[in-house]
């Protein structure tokens, strides 16, 4: 695949542009702390705004993505998420930033990013020969994997050296690499322009919100892919809470430093690099309920060792602590999602893959923003770690939805058949 030109510049944009995202992971939260002294329920807040806008706008937002020219949307995305970025530093250095403000980027950033995500999945299929899918999915999955390990850490290591606000020059810069890379990327796809054309006027465009609502029907009435969601959204929930309070337990609490925050991020990445190498002979191993529910349980497990890492003293026991819960948790959720996205392209229907993600994506991901707020709260009314625990075990109940399911206990992924577009049921 590397041989092609317009898949290596729009491989190298996309690895780029995730880079920077993952390092803002880490370096915008600690400007909010440093800059501007957030407490538990601000950061909480802060944690609710992109996910906001994915329970907001993810119902629309690929309707519009599929509406124009992929590339040309990506480069929009990219150019907008550019500019609000750029704000934070130059608000800072105006002495306007503040918490509204924050939020407010922070919001349209990820609902851009989500733009950005829906017209690519789209360009990625209509860009290239379905044969060549797995390989392309595969580098593309490989990037963000990677960039979950050195992302954080690089925004660690920028805000340690430079602080929040220069150190978020470095996203803008991604941006700005990534969308000379997708302008160079080549010719898309003979026909692609043709078909992007049509698809603008198509009259069934108008219906965009009744498909995406048939989306949900169909996937809550599947037996199967019933539990998937269900789980997944109680998981989702109670991840947001534990993370709206992660980042001011361990500067707060702990006294990590911005280095060391980035660090335990990077171990959780490099648990997800191991994961994504190794998903594949897990599911072929296990039966498909056990492995489901063990990696919904081991990040409890994870969740578990941040607040217990008060149990000492020592700093670097402390690291320890949390770097491994975030390892555990990373190698296991991969493996869930991995395991999700599989059971889904199985028991869907081909003409129905579109419409059931999109509902699948709203519906786990629109509990994050309420799970956020809960979690500022808690941590406000009770204590951070206090907030961490509840948090923990929320988690590690996320398994009743999938072994209290017979239906998913005597399906095998392994030996389904996929689902043809004729198909109603698996």
């Amino acid at each position: 695949m590397l041989k092609d030109r317009a898949f290596r510049s729009l491989w190298i944009a996309q690895t780029v542009s995730l880079f920077g995202t993952q390092a803002s992971v880490v370096i915008i939260p600690l400007l909010a702390l440093g800059a501007l002294d957030a407490t538990a329920f601000q950061m909480g807040l802060l944690g609710s705004a992109e996910s906001l806008a994915v329970l907001i706008l993810g119902l629309w937002v690929g309707t519009v993505a599929d509406r124009f020219p992929r590339r040309a949307v990506m480069v929009t995305a990219n150019l907008l998420r550019l500019v609000l970025i750029g704000v934070i530093p130059l608000a800072y250095a105006l002495d306007v930033l503040s918490i509204p403000l924050l939020f407010a980027l922070i919001f349209l950033v990820g609902a851009l990013t989500l733009l950005y995500e829906s017209a690519l999945s789209s360009h990625v299929v209509s860009a290239f020969d379905r044969s060549s899918l797995p390989k392309v999915n595969s580098y593309m999955e490989g990037s963000n994997a990677v960039s979950e390990v050195a992302g954080p850490g690089l925004g660690g290591v920028l805000v340690q050296f430079l602080g929040a606000p220069l150190a978020l020059v470095a996203d803008v810069c991604s941006y700005v690499v990534s969308t000379v890379l997708l302008l160079g990327s080549g010719e898309q796809k003979k026909g692609e322009e043709e078909k992007d054309s049509e698809e603008a006027t198509d009259p069934d465009e108008q219906e965009s919100v009744k498909s995406v609502l048939s989306g949900i029907t169909w996937a809550f009435s599947h037996p199967i892919l019933r539990p998937v969601i269900v789980s997944a959204s109680h998981f989702n929930f109670f991840t947001s809470l534990f993370f709206a309070v992660y980042t001011f337990y361990v500067v707060k609490e702990l006294g990590f430093s911005p280095l060391l925050v980035g660090l335990a991020s990077a171990a959780g990445g490099l648990g997800g690099v191991l994961s994504a190498m190794s998903a594949a002979a897990f599911m072929n191993r296990f039966r498909t309920r056990l492995l489901y529910t063990v990696s919904l349980a081991v990040p409890a497990v994870g969740a578990f060792l941040i607040p217990a890492s008060e149990m000492t003293s020592s700093t670097l026991l402390q690291f320890l602590a949390v770097a491994t819960g975030q390892f555990l948790w990373s190698f296991s959720i991969v493996v869930n999602l991995v395991m999700s996205e599989t059971i889904k392209q199985m028991v869907t229907p081909t003409h129905m893959i579109g419409r059931v993600t999109s509902a699948m994506r709203f519906t786990t991901l629109g509990f994050e923003p309420v799970g956020a707020i809960v979690g500022g709260t808690l941590s406000t009314l009770l204590s951070p770690t206090a907030a961490l625990v509840i948090a923990a075990s929320g988690l590690a109940t996320s398994i009743v939805w999938v072994i209290s399911n017979r239906h998913l206990g005597t399906y095998d992924v392994n030996a389904a058949e996929p689902v043809t577009a004729g198909d109603s049921r698996a």
